[in-house]
């Protein structure tokens, strides 16, 4: 197990319902995970799709006059 650098990391204390609390921990249970871990990555991911979508909403006008209209034809343009 890694170790913790205690410098770097901070308590967050949220509320949330007890039946989210339930599934948290019943799918952190099934992933072998540590609740903190899933927590950690769900708000990562959530925030990064968040970020994803402004960006991709930014480059909108640019990639239409690309032709670009999926994640594919990004990849292909650029890849």
């Amino acid at each position: 197990m890694p170790k913790i650098e205690r410098g770097r990391t901070e308590i967050l204390t949220v509320s949330i319902p007890k039946s989210l609390k339930q599934h948290l921990k019943k799918f952190a249970s099934e992933e072998d995970l540590p609740v903190s871990k899933v927590t950690k990555d769900a708000l990562r991911y959530y925030i990064w799709r968040k970020e994803w979508k402004k960006a991709q909403e930014a480059f909108a006008p640019a990639f239409e006059k690309l032709g670009i209209k999926t994640d594919d034809d990004i990849e292909k343009y650029f890849g």
